[in-house]
This record gives C-alpha cells, sequence and structure tokens, in this order.
C-alpha cells in the first residue's frame, strides 16, 4: 500500500515530549523529528487522515482521524476557486480587447475631427470633452484589468529612460485640477534632484503617483490641504538612485479597523462622508503591488479626522543625460534673470553655474533696465532675459513689450511659472515671451529650453520639424483590419502620409494580398492581431514561411488593442518588427513607420 504526505497544518500541535528522538512511521515513507509542532495529514488508499501522536511510556501512539469528507470538500471548493480565476482573468482580457476596440473608434474618429480647420469653439469644446471622457474610461477599464494581471502574476514593467520633470510635470497636470475642482490648497516640495533621468516604467510610477494623490483630494473636504514631496538621491552604487515621494493630506483620515484591510482589493471604507465618492477600490491594492513589483516599499500613517500619510522609497537605475551636450553649447554664457525672490535668484544662479553659464539677478525693473544698459557699455551680451511671472508693483503685461522693443525680436525672453502654460500661452506670447520654463524647476528643463536658442539647438529644431510632416508618398502599405470602423479611422489617419493603403480584412486575405503581389510591392504591413478566419500571428507566420525574396524582410507591425507586455513578446515571437497599441497615438504610428521606411529593408 502506497502512503504520502499530502499537507502540513501549521497551525496543529503534536503533544510530544522535548528531546525524544526521531519517529519513523508508515511504513518508512513520514519521518518527523519529535520536536516539530506541525501536524501531518496522510492519505491511506482513498481515504485522508490527520495524524495526532501521543507518548506511552517507550511507545509512541498515533491516531487517525478520517477527514475524507473535509478534504474533498475544500478541495472542490480550491478547484472552483482557481476555476473562477482563470475565468475571471479571461473574462476580463477578453473585455478589455472588445472595449478598446469601440474606445479606439471613439478617440480616433475625435482626434480626427479635431485636426479639422475652423471648427467652431462650442464643438471644438464638445471634442476635447469627449476626449477626456473616453480617457477616463480607459482609465477604469485598466485598473480593473491591472487587478487581475497582478493577480495572475502576469503584470511585467517596462522601464525605459524618463526625466523626472516630464513625469512630474504630467502628474501635476492631473492632480492639481483636480485640487482646484475640490477647493483644496495644494503644496509641492522638491528636495535634493541628484539624478534626473532615470529607467522606470513611467506609465506605472505615473500610475501609483496618481492613485495617491487623487485619493488625498477625494478624502480631503474644501479648504483642506494636499502636500506632495519628491525627491531622488544618490545611493552608495554609483548607477542606483532611491526616490522618495510622499503624499499627505488633512482629509477625514482611516479607522484602525480599515487600515488592516487598506490594500485588499475591491475594500473601501463605508463612510457616509465617503458613499457619495466614486472608485473602484482597485487604487490602493494596484499601487502596492506596483510598488513591489518596482522593489521599493510604502508606509503609510492615518488618524481619523486628522488625515493620512503615504511614503514611499522605490530604487531605480540613472539613465545617461543630454546634460553634457546642453553644457558645451552654453558654457560662458550670460543670462539675465527678473525675480524679487531671493533663494530663488541663488537657486537659478547655482543652476546656471553648473552650465558653466554667468548670471545677472535683477529683483526688479528698474535693475533689469540698468542690466540692459549695461550691455551696451560693457560690451557683453545675453544669451537669454529669464522672468518670473510676478513681480511686485510690476505689470509684466506692459513690460515685457519694452523689453522686446529693447533687445529686438531674436533676442530670448523665456517666462518661469507653475501655471498650465496652455491657459496663458496667448497673453504671454503676444507680450514677447518665446518660450517657457515650468516650476517646479528642475535644471534638465532648463538647461533644454536655453539649449534651444543657441545655434545647434536651433539646427536641431529645423531638423525635427523638417520631419514631423510624414510624407511616404509612392510607397505601398498593407493594412490588415476587420473592424469596418477602425478600418476608416486607420486609412483616414494613413493617408494623411501620401501612402498608396491595400486593405484586407482578415488575416487570410492579408496572406492572399501579400502572395499575389510583385516581390517588395508592400513596402510595410500593418496587421491586427485578433481577426476572423487567421489571426494576425498565423497571418505573419505564414507570410514569413513563403518563398520569395521579400517574405523575411517586409516589415511587419502589430496594430492591436493586446497591448501588454507579454501580448508584444507573441507578436514578435510570430515575425513581427514592432507594436502599436490601440486606441493609436497618430506621432507614434508615423514614427514606427518611418523607422523602418527610411531605411528600408534589411
Amino acid at each position: 500500500m502506497e502512503y504520502r504526505l499530502i499537507y502540513r497544518n501549521p497551525l496543529a500541535m503534536r503533544v510530544c515530549p522535548d528531546g525524544a528522538p526521531e519517529l519513523t512511521f508508515i511504513g518508512e515513507r513520514l519521518s518527523l523529528s519529535r520536536t516539530e509542532t506541525e501536524q501531518p495529514f496522510s492519505q491511506i488508499g482513498e481515504r485522508v487522515y490527520s495524524l495526532v501522536f501521543f507518548p506511552w511510556d517507550e511507545f509512541e501512539v498515533c491516531l487517525l482521524h478520517d477527514l475524507t469528507a473535509q478534504y474533498q470538500s475544500n478541495k472542490r471548493a480550491l478547484d472552483e476557486a482557481v476555476m473562477a480565476s482563470r475565468a475571471k482573468t479571461s473574462f476580463l482580457s477578453e473585455m478589455s480587447h472588445d472595449i478598446r476596440t469601440p474606445m479606439g473608434a471613439i478617440i480616433g474618429m475625435t482626434d480626427i475631427a479635431l485636426m479639422q480647420k475652423d471648427i467652431p469653439g462650442r464643438v471644438s469644446e464638445c471634442l476635447h470633452k469627449i476626449k477626456t471622457a473616453s480617457g477616463h474610461m480607459m482609465s477604469l477599464l485598466n485598473e480593473v484589468l491591472d487587478m487581475s494581471r497582478i493577480e495572475s502574476g502576469k503584470i511585467l514593467l517596462q522601464p525605459q529612460p524618463a526625466d523626472i520633470a516630464d513625469l512630474l510635470h504630467e502628474i501635476l497636470i492631473v492632480a492639481k485640477p483636480q485640487a482646484d475642482a475640490g477647493k483644496l490648497n495644494f503644496h509641492f516640495e522638491m528636495g535634493p534632484m541628484d539624478q534626473e533621468k532615470i529607467l522606470v516604467d513611467s506609465v506605472r510610477l505615473k500610475q501609483i503617483c496618481i492613485n495617491l494623490l487623487s485619493n488625498a483630494i477625494k478624502f480631503t473636504p474644501a479648504q483642506g490641504h494636499v502636500y506632495m514631496y519628491l525627491d531622488v538621491v544618490n545611493t552608495d552604487d554609483a548607477s542606483k538612485v532611491l526616490m522618495t515621494l510622499r503624499v499627505q493630506d488633512t482629509g477625514m483620515g482611516m479607522s484602525p479597523e480599515f487600515m488592516k484591510k487598506l490594500f485588499t482589493p475591491f475594500e473601501r471604507e463605508e463612510k457616509s462622508t465617503t458613499n457619495k465618492i466614486q472608485g473602484t477600490g482597485l487604487g490602493m491594492a494596484i499601487t502596492k503591488n506596483l510598488v513591489e513589483l518596482m522593489k521599493g516599499d510604502i508606509q503609510v500613517e492615518s488618524t481619523p479626522g486628522e488625515g493620512t500619510c503615504f511614503t514611499l522609497r522605490i530604487p531605480f537605475d540613472a539613465a545617461e543625460s543630454s546634460l553634457e551636450t546642453y553644457q558645451r553649447a552654453l558654457c560662458g554664457k550670460r543670462v539675465l534673470v527678473l525675480t524679487s525672490d531671493a533663494q530663488q535668484g541663488a537657486q537659478l544662479r547655482k543652476m546656471l553655474e553648473k552650465l558653466d553659464m554667468e548670471t545677472d539677478v535683477a529683483q526688479d525693473a528698474m535693475e533689469v533696465v540698468t542690466c540692459l544698459n549695461d550691455t551696451l557699455l560693457e560690451d557683453k551680451e545675453y544669451h537669454a532675459f529669464l522672468t518670473v511671472e510676478k513681480v511686485p508693483d510690476m505689470d509684466m503685461m506692459q513690460f515685457l513689450p519694452d523689453v522686446r522693443r529693447r533687445m529686438g525680436a531674436e533676442f530670448p525672453i523665456l517666462l518661469l511659472s507653475g501655471s498650465d502654460w496652455s491657459q496663458t500661452e496667448y497673453l504671454y506670447t503676444r507680450s514677447g515671451v518665446d518660450a517657457f520654463v515650468p516650476l517646479p524647476l528642475f535644471l534638465s528643463r532648463l538647461s533644454a529650453v536655453l539649449y534651444s536658442f543657441t545655434e545647434e539647438g536651433k539646427q536641431e529644431k529645423k531638423q525635427e520639424d523638417g520631419g514631423v510632416q510624414w510624407n511616404f508618398a509612392n510607397r505601398h502599405l498593407l493594412l490588415a483590419e476587420d473592424n469596418e470602423i477602425n478600418r476608416e479611422i486607420e486609412q483616414e489617419i494613413l493617408s494623411m502620409s501620401g501612402i498608396q493603403i491595400t486593405v484586407a480584412e482578415n488575416g487570410q486575405q492579408a496572406v492572399d494580398r501579400f502572395r499575389e503581389s510583385e516581390p517588395f510591392y508592400f513596402d510595410i504591413i500593418l496587421m491586427d492581431i485578433q481577426m476572423p478566419v487567421m489571426n494576425g500571428l498565423d497571418a505573419t507566420r505564414t507570410i514569413r514561411g513563403m518563398d520569395r525574396e521579400d517574405a523575411q524582410a517586409v516589415p511587419i507591425v502589430a496594430m492591436t488593442a493586446n497591448a501588454f507586455v507579454e501580448d508584444v513578446k507573441n507578436s514578435l515571437d510570430a515575425g513581427m518588427n514592432a507594436h502599436l497599441p490601440k486606441p493609436l497615438d497618430i506621432e507614434q504610428v508615423f514614427s514606427t513607420m518611418g523607422m523602418f521606411l527610411e531605411r528600408g529593408y534589411t
């Protein structure tokens, strides 16, 4: 008869005297130390028993308790739970694709409408609101799907070089309007910033930050305060940095009971004050899992009625910076700064010194005029004039045009501002401002703007501007897309480049169109993944397997609502060259096509 140990219950206790010798029982197949405190379960034939041992003088008594019924019941429950979890994951994955497809149509049509000329103001406003609502819908979908993928262990990070300044700007541009709408006081403090470019999955990091800030804003009553602190410091390992993010609020706080299940999916504290607050109850569970996936840690302190503070510490790899390029071009140049804040003036001077630049700081209009006059007398030249948005007892809208008239049309006037540039750009550009340097101030942002007005920077911008209007005239594209609305959108967008398009409505048609064409007729193929008759992966494998010169060389780009890391891997394994997620980003589509079409077949 065969016996095997199938389970150990760490909570049960076995009554054995300390220091007794090792015990062997049940046909030499189970061997336990008498000092262990676990109770084993054993299967004998088709029955399952718990084993309890009692000392009896020089003998050991083993009591077998039949637990077959309980074991089978628990096993059925476990099997059902596993099947339900798999079914949920499969359902959500399918729903992701099915929802992304029509959402892609909504977002795509909205983009096309916004690109039209002479749109009435009211229509433009409605279109922008549709686009915003569509983005919110996608974020809710991604939140639910993310939790499912985290539970199944399938979520993967995609670290890429990213500027912290850009990440922070994108986070604040979402959080600050939310705080303003809730009539809250939003405060941001930036600590040491030893590295400004890191290797990070920027989408996931922004998701973490916005989750924390959105919760702080949602659960803080009007006139309350929300604080955000960020720093990035070097570690003992020169290639590593440690980011600290702290989000604190003066909101309603959390009870000790709820704190114990804060990171449990779908949990929300039920209070009369929270009943009208919308949410899935997944944000904190996703946040914790993502932080741990990044090998970081999250701590929380909360007092009911006083507020909550989340502190995150996440390690990242440092990335290569463009600072040396900027420094070479800006070395020795002089900047005139206008700010009435002595601390801000000292910060700017210190930053500009790191670029080997010279700085004159003025605190009012008279000092600015004096410095500009001195340039004529001392035969020195300013590379740019850098000014804050507000100075006491000064009307900037009148003063800046005076500076422009004095210094000429080519002289760069740069504005330091924490406001949304899109809201004030019209007024300030009419007053003579050439560019905007967003606050909080980062050396990378400041140097990039100053660099753009050097000869090297102007040349780079000229080259970039020349490449914005993609022109693929006389090139041939095979577009495989089964959804009629998406196909219409994609044709509309792609036709802007002048490329000639051949359409296939499923994978088999795509294979047939390619087989019937002359070798090297198609310069590129855009292939949807989920299509009837033959899917995109099988169609790609079939094309790659054809006995013709261009079968291995023609670029094939996946264009699909399956937008996760393993989906990218599956498409590359099938022989595709790149992966474009839906809803499509127009610039991403053209830049990806340009990457292949400009260099030709390889």
